[in-house]
């Protein structure tokens, strides 16, 4: 599909509804949490903002989600694949390289980003290039709290 279309809107929706409807104990607790809480960080990593999508998936993932035989989820296994590499090092006007960069610099700590030796995005040329360094709907900060 175009990007922005909802693909990975609906990936979510189909976890959140299979994850509601499996009851279970424990163990199928901690599998749901674990598929459910592995999408921030493979947003992170893997979406950014284009012209058309802020939140565009640059990369393909493959979810698989193994079942009991009584239904309920008991592992999964999530394959990621075209990363769309080119985006580290060059964005066109309007957009930015991957979110885990501005994450890291805005939702650090002060000491954090002391001790890594970072500054603002506008400094290095790698996320520069388009003048973009926020964007309206996302928060940043917020974003690598998840992230972490």
């Amino acid at each position: 599909g175009e990007s922005g279309a909802g693909k990975t809107v609906a990936a979510k929706y189909i976890m959140s509804y299979v994850s509601k409807v499996s009851g279970g104990g424990d163990k199928v607790q901690h599998v749901k949490d674990i598929i459910l809480q592995s999408n921030p960080l493979l947003e992170a990593f893997g979406n950014a903002k284009t012209v058309r999508n802020n939140n565009s998936s640059r990369f393909g993932k493959y979810f698989e989600i193994q079942f009991s035989r009584g239904g309920a989820p008991d592992g999964g296994k999530i394959s990621n694949f075209l990363l769309e590499k080119s985006r580290v090092v060059s964005q066109n006007p309007g957009e930015r390289s991957f979110h885990i960069y501005y994450q890291l610099l805005e939702g650090a700590s002060s000491e954090q980003r002391e001790n890594l030796g970072v500054t603002t995005p506008d400094y290095y040329f790698y996320l520069n290039q388009s003048g973009t360094y926020t964007v309206e709907d996302i928060n940043d900060s917020k974003e690598f709290s998840d992230t972490m």
